[in-house]
């Protein structure tokens, strides 16, 4: 049920962004500035990018592509870490080390996993081209969407799991579904990444500014109305 939810916050995610008319995006395919070694993941987005390489039997390729070129560091905390300490007032710094080594999974400036690309690349949009010097261009309650759906992707996957999409990767191979995929690493590589993982934590609450609720609050709405095997996305995250 947990994959059925989460898939369906990526439709309600997407339906709301192409409804907002002021938001004009330049993102189209070849576009590939933000496709970094940055991005974090949940142990149910893992899950959906392992099952895929296996269904296209890439395993292969795969077992190359997330040993190379490896050039990024754990996160220093969660979205919803970092969420509860601003709620309860604590100074914090968010800033994880950053790569700008491309993503193992891109080429041509094409993702090759585009079908089960985790949130932290859908989020991705830019109104102006962006390049090395040139940041994307992201209106302030899109931003504010963006994290407020991160954290319900993290509330999702909670007690599994979080980090770098690299080390989540490897760290999933210790399930028995894997173990195909997992005998094309050493098991010293693959306690290290599991080494490098977070756990991803339960929502404190949103990290909304009093400017942007109203433009967000429908998106958390829709998300939370949608309905999974006729219980609404709401009660089920609140365990009804």
């Amino acid at each position: 049920m947990k994959h059925r939810i989460l898939h369906k916050v990526y439709e309600v995610f997407e339906k709301w962004s192409n409804e907002q008319a002021d938001l004009t995006l330049v993102c189209e395919k070849g576009c590939s500035s933000c496709c970094t070694q940055n991005v974090t993941i949940t142990a149910l987005e893992g899950e959906d990018i392992l099952r895929y390489i296996m269904a296209e039997k890439l395993t292969d390729w795969f077992s190359v592509k997330l040993t190379q070129n490896r050039n990024h560091q754990r996160p220093k905390m969660t979205t919803n870490d970092f969420a509860k300490a601003c709620l309860d007032g604590r100074d914090v710094d968010p800033e994880s080390p950053s790569s700008e080594s491309s993503c193992p999974f891109l080429e041509n400036n094409s993702c090759t996993i585009y079908p089960v690309r985790p949130f932290s690349c859908r989020l991705f949009v830019s109104s102006k081209k962006c390049g090395l010097g040139q940041p994307a261009l992201i209106p302030d309650y899109y931003l504010e969407a963006s994290t407020a759906t991160t954290q319900l992707v993290e509330h999702l996957g909670q007690k599994e799991y979080w980090g770098n999409m690299l080390d989540v990767l490897l760290a999933l191979l210790d399930i028995s579904e894997f173990r195909e995929t997992s005998e094309k690493f050493n098991n010293s590589v693959i306690m290290q990444a599991r080494m490098q993982t977070l756990t991803a934590k339960p929502l404190p609450g949103f990290l909304l500014s009093e400017e942007e609720r109203a433009r967000v609050a429908p998106l958390i709405e829709a998300i939370f109305a949608t309905e999974v095997d006729g219980k609404c996305v709401e009660d089920i995250l609140n365990g009804k």
